[in-house]
């Protein structure tokens, strides 16, 4: 474990550096990257991707991955959505409406694997599907706009000017699974499962019970960042963030949080969002399209999946990398 912790310390170093130096090249040749609009864009727009990627890193942990976390934030923005067009006797229910439909689609995705013993990679892909398909049965496809001004208008507030609230949301969530994985029963157990889960079944983990635990978190936390969604879009539709999921896959593996489970930080993964942020701020002001950032990203992730697989020598292990979670 003390390998692996020193390992999580390098990436984490190894990220803050990088993001420095991002930071001080765009000061240095981007003129505006200092000015106040600049820097309120960045942080009310990778909350939203962020929040994404804090809920899937403790699926990461155990050596599983939740594909769905997209799907339950459109789906949860779009039942919030609803009741606050309903009117203000539903409007308070939006929030908590929200947070359980977020929580019933982990608890489901936790079912499938721990009781079906799907591979997460496909229990997560096919509800990727299902969730997205009920957003369209609901909506019938367009956008649901027409939300109060009330709520909307949380999503571009700053406080003293410079301090976007999403970003406050963000700050916040972050703390809390930092410190659900590094003191919770349920954390710790997560990262010893993911580390073996073999020695973890021989302790008396409770394997069904924590993987449902841990879907059950990360549809929360896709369903918070729904809610920011919703704020900053002042719409909910079906099939919102379609390039999210390869960048906080990306986020997650930048950070350090290992394919094979038991390694990852919850500060790593801030600092992968930041740095990710800058990345594609500098890519903006070298006028890059969408489609080439999308390019780019995935030539990342395959970069530095391939670096680190060889470099730890593991390459063996994805050849049994399922099958090892299913036995």
């Amino acid at each position: 474990m003390n390998a692996r912790r020193d390992t999580t310390t390098q990436y984490t170093i190894g990220l803050g550096v990088l993001a420095l130096a991002i930071f001080v090249t765009l000061t240095f040749y981007a003129p505006n990257f200092l000015s106040r609009a600049n820097l309120n864009s960045m942080g009310s727009q990778f909350p939203e991707f962020g929040l994404l990627a804090l809920g899937l890193l403790p699926a990461m942990i155990t050596g599983g991955i939740d594909l769905s976390v997209v799907a339950i934030a459109n789906l949860a923005s779009i039942v919030a959505a609803l009741l606050l067009r309903a009117g203000p006797e539903y409007a308070l229910l939006a929030i908590p409406a929200a947070l359980l439909t977020g929580l019933a689609c982990g608890v489901l995705n936790g079912c499938l694997i721990a009781y079906l013993r799907l591979p997460p990679i496909l229990a997560t892909l096919g509800t990727l599907q299902l969730f997205g398909g009920i957003a369209i049965v609901i909506t019938g496809g367009p956008s649901i706009t027409g939300l109060p001004a009330w709520y909307s208008a949380w999503g571009t507030w700053s406080i003293g000017g410079f301090l976007p609230v999403p970003l406050i949301v963000f700050t916040i969530v972050a703390i809390g699974m930092g410190l659900f994985l590094r003191f919770s029963a349920t954390g710790m157990r997560a990262r010893l499962y993911g580390a073996n889960p073999l020695a973890a079944r021989f302790v008396g983990i409770q394997e069904r019970k924590l993987v449902i635990k841990i879907y059950a978190t990360a549809g929360v936390i896709a369903s918070i960042a729904g809610l920011v969604i919703l704020a900053r879009a002042n719409s909910a539709t079906a099939d919102y963030g379609a390039s999210y999921l390869l960048l906080v896959i990306l986020i997650n593996i930048l950070a350090g949080v290992s394919p094979f489970g038991g390694v990852g930080s919850t500060m790593g993964v801030v600092l992968a969002v930041i740095t990710l942020q800058l990345i594609s701020s500098g890519l903006n002001f070298l006028a890059f399209t969408a489609f080439t950032r999308d390019l780019f990203f995935g030539g990342l992730l395959i970069a530095i999946m391939s670096i680190r697989v060889i470099a730890e020598g593991r390459l063996g292990d994805f050849r049994t990398l399922i099958s090892r979670r299913q036995t």
